[in-house]
């Protein structure tokens, strides 16, 4: 009877979590019938997946842009954070290592994540924790929809990230504050300063992060939250040869420390702990701008370095004795780096119907802990040739073609190419089409990772080559720059997916191979719109669904996606108010695991929701904000994943998939200086 109880009560705070949620979407619907729409300013101007910066409607691909002013009132503080917020994303909780991006189903190595337009860090690393890239000294993030392998590279199939950080300010002097504390005991601190003299702009950005975890009883170890410390500090310089051509320099450093407490084995008194060091960091520097009225050049060059150690422990729950594991495994010291360069030249101008981009690329990266695991040195080296052309046909129709060729020492390439069509039907509605290839180069793990015990063998494979995806893609845009609604269909097609197989079922050899093919298909629907300078927002939905098992026909296993975003401005009195919400809906598939045998794959559907305020004080620049994050209180989120998707991973079945720390409120003090 108890049982039963504690689910009815379960069930009915899950109906008023869902009213709650579902209110807030219709407010957002209401929102749209008052008073005249008009183009809020901001998003206009973008820098991705090009030479330079253009106007957001000259591009071919579908850009969703978010502004400081949103990391801020929302109190985002990693990447993590806001892309749980964005359509077709959901993260995979990894356990100690941390969150990783799952884009449309498919995996975390599909979208392309750069600063600047470059690295943030080696780009055949097998996962990066999104959690741990805080957003300090942020000017934008831009997400592209569709692939943008010509320029972006590897990775760049599905979606791009790109992270634009703060640029020179007119100001000789200036300065920004940010300190903020949440009601579960996390403190966090970050300050900038920036000074500009004639041709000399630098700034210098620190921030610091300390969570000191929640205690309690060693019989609920799987509620008991981790401690966590992270540091961050930027610097950037520039010098301005013309005045839209400069040379510059940006180095990041990041280091973050995690213990993990872990489950209790089944039938033991021991529970194993992990205590993790994170440092990686980037060096980026190079020439940028105009060379000529018509030129741009983006000659740039990146080095990137990641190292990760887990200490691990054995607690005796009897008597709370700690003792070192002396037993460690091959993820347990982790070191790569990367260098990497290009070279873009572009011709863009209004005047003339033929525009281009051309370039090359280089790239090496390094595994500098485990090239004693192979009779061959773990490095990747490529070297890449790209070019675009954009025809003017006629004043309404643009087309674009592209081209990239790709060569390395370790796996082959296929030609990527892209045909893109703009069609401007009417001053307000916009049509663009899209066939385009994209490709994944395979990572370290996949090319030389050597493991090897009495009943289980994995082995790399050195004649693999890219994973490659064909998007077919056609949008409609109707409106203005940001106020405007979207309707995007596509379809990917995925060959010589890379996947862990059995090779040798005699020996149990297991081996990375290109076999795995999948189909996308989707829908994503989009409504920006504003009001004068009093209140904007977003609503959007998303249909997607996967087949990854092409022979079988109608076999698409589809999720479905809702976001809001709202932010109204009490101008008079120095208030903003802001909502953000996303319902995830659940996933049911069937995958097929590195044994051939068919495994269940579900997800329960959850809602996010984020309530701020914001409000000035005292007439000058400094803010006071609060809110709540996760109203709907959403700790963990019940699932399932195939046991050998990670091949690190020990555990399987049934694991519960960590969303947020639950319900918290949140202060923060903002200063521009």
């Amino acid at each position: 009877m108890e049982d039963k109880g504690f689910t009815a009560i379960e069930l009915t705070l899950q109906n008023v979590r869902k009213r709650i949620s579902y209110s807030l979407l219709l407010l957002g619907l209401l929102v749209l019938f008052i008073g005249e729409v008009k183009a809020a300013s901001g998003d206009s101007i973008i820098a991705s997946g090009q030479v330079g910066e253009s106007p957001i409607n000259e591009s071919y691909n579908e850009v969703i842009v978010i502004s400081k002013e949103d990391i801020e009132l929302f109190n985002f503080q990693t990447l993590n954070e806001v892309l749980q917020y964005r359509l077709n994303n959901y993260n995979v909780y990894l356990g100690i290592d941390g969150y990783a991006l799952n884009y449309l189903g498919t995996g975390r190595k599909n979208v392309r994540i750069m600063v600047n337009g470059l690295p943030i860090f080696p780009t055949s690393l097998d996962n990066f924790d999104l959690s741990k890239y805080a957003l300090y000294g942020i000017s934008r993030i831009e997400i592209v929809l569709g692939a943008q392998s010509i320029f972006s590279g590897t990775g760049a199939v599905l979606s791009s990230v790109n992270i634009i950080t703060e640029q020179e300010r007119k100001r000789v002097w200036s300065g920004y504050l940010n300190g903020n504390t949440s009601s579960k005991g996390d403190l966090n601190a970050f300050g900038s300063g920036s000074f500009n003299y004639g041709r000399h702009s630098a700034r210098l950005s620190l921030g610091h992060y300390f969570f000191s975890g929640v205690e309690g009883a060693d019989s609920f170890r799987v509620f008991q939250w981790k401690p966590k410390l992270r540091t961050q500090a930027r610097l950037q310089y520039s010098y301005h040869l013309l005045k839209d051509l400069k040379v510059y320099i940006n180095g990041e450093y990041f280091r973050s420390r995690i213990q993990d407490r872990g489950y209790p084995v089944i039938n033991t008194l021991r529970a194993y702990d992990t205590d993790q060091r994170v440092k990686f960091g980037y060096v980026h520097a190079g020439i940028q701008g105009k060379i000529s009225k018509y030129h741009r050049i983006d000659f740039s060059h990146s080095y990137t370095r990641y190292a990760l150690r887990n200490d691990r422990s054995i607690k005796l729950l009897s008597t709370l004795e700690t003792f070192r594991d002396a037993n460690q495994n091959d993820f347990d010291k982790l070191g790569y780096d990367e260098y990497y360069n290009h070279l873009k030249i572009a011709r863009r101008a209004n005047d003339t119907k033929l525009n281009y981009e051309t370039g090359m690329e280089f790239s090496h990266q390094r595994d500098l802990e485990r090239s004693i695991l192979s009779t061959v040195k773990t490095n990747i080296t490529q070297i890449a040739f790209m070019g675009n052309l954009d025809w003017q046909a006629d004043t309404n129709l643009h087309l674009k073609g592209g081209l990239r060729l790709t060569s390395s020492n370790k796996f082959s390439t296929p030609a990527i190419y892209s045909f893109d069509l703009r069609y401007l039907m009417a001053p307000n509605a916009t049509l663009t089409a899209q066939f385009n290839r994209g490709f994944r180069i395979p990572t370290f793990n996949e090319q030389f990772y050597t493991f090897e015990n009495p009943s289980l063998n994995i082995s790399g494979n050195l004649n693999l080559t890219s994973e490659t995806y064909t998007q077919y893609g056609i949008r409609l845009k109707l409106g203005s720059e940001t106020s405007y609604l979207t309707s995007r269909l596509f379809w990917v097609n995925t060959n010589n997916g890379i996947r862990l197989s059995l090779v040798d079922a005699a020996e149990q050899q297991y081996q990375f191979v290109n076999t795995k093919s999948e189909k996308l298909i989707g829908q994503n629907l989009r409504y920006v719109f504003a009001k004068k300078d009093v209140f904007r927002g977003e609503l959007g939905f998303s249909n997607n669904g996967i087949n990854q098992f092409p022979t079988q026909v109608g076999s698409y296993y589809f999720a479905r996606e809702l976001m809001a975003k709202m932010v109204y401005n009490i101008n008079s009195a120095g208030f903003s108010i802001g909502c953000v919400a996303k319902y995830q809906g659940s996933r049911d598939e069937i995958r097929q695991n590195a044994l051939g045998n068919l495994e269940d794959f579900s997800q329960d559907d959850f809602w996010l929701v984020d309530i701020s305020i914001r409000k000035q004080l005292f007439e000058s620049s400094v803010f006071l904000q609060f809110g709540m994050k996760n109203l709907t209180n959403t700790f963990n989120v019940k699932g399932a994943f195939a046991s050998l998707d990670r091949i690190n991973d020990s555990a399987s079945g049934n694991v519960p998939l960590a969303i947020d720390y639950g319900r918290r409120y949140w202060l923060s003090v903002v200063a521009n200086l």
